[in-house]
């Protein structure tokens, strides 16, 4: 567990520097990698299946990723492109091809299937925590501006 914490953090970290990331944003880049893949890892742990574990992590990221571009003033693209990389089921999709070749299809399919539904989970998870933002500044702009305007106003 703690190599594998310490390899998705320099991996995530490579990523970033790969993707010429500001300089003082690869160690943050580096934080959420690092824990996006602990959330992987350690829902499996309570139950929860690959899928949804994909993601929640690939949630965390976007929403980790976007506040600290907030923060930071940077592309949250900075943050989130480089932290997913650890979760990208890369040995599943070679496996599968694998298979293939072996000519054992149904497992070849069965391991495509699977690598499918964990990137669809994780491109679902950065989708979702970027609505949650959206729909955020979207309530912010209609309801608390418009609140402060008219009492300002008055």
């Amino acid at each position: 567990m703690l190599l594998g914490m310490l390899l998705s953090f320099i991996i995530t970290i490579a990523y970033a520097m790969l993707f010429n990331a500001p300089k003082r944003t690869i160690l943050f880049a580096g934080l959420i990698g690092l824990m996006g893949w602990n959330i992987y890892k350690i829902l499996p742990m309570f139950g929860a299946e690959l899928t949804l574990s994909s993601f929640a992590a690939g949630t965390f990221i976007s929403l980790s990723s976007r506040i600290l571009s907030v923060k930071m003033r940077v592309p949250s693209t900075n943050f989130s492109i480089a932290g997913i990389i650890p979760l990208v089921p890369g040995s599943t999709a070679y496996k599968s091809m694998l298979a293939f070749i072996n000519a054992d299809y149904l497992e070849g399919i069965t391991l495509g299937v699977k690598t499918m539904m964990l990137a669809g989970a994780i491109a679902s998870g950065l989708i979702l925590g970027l609505s949650i933002f959206s729909l955020w500044k979207g309530i912010e702009a209609r309801y608390v501006r418009k609140g402060t305007k008219a009492n300002g106003a008055g």
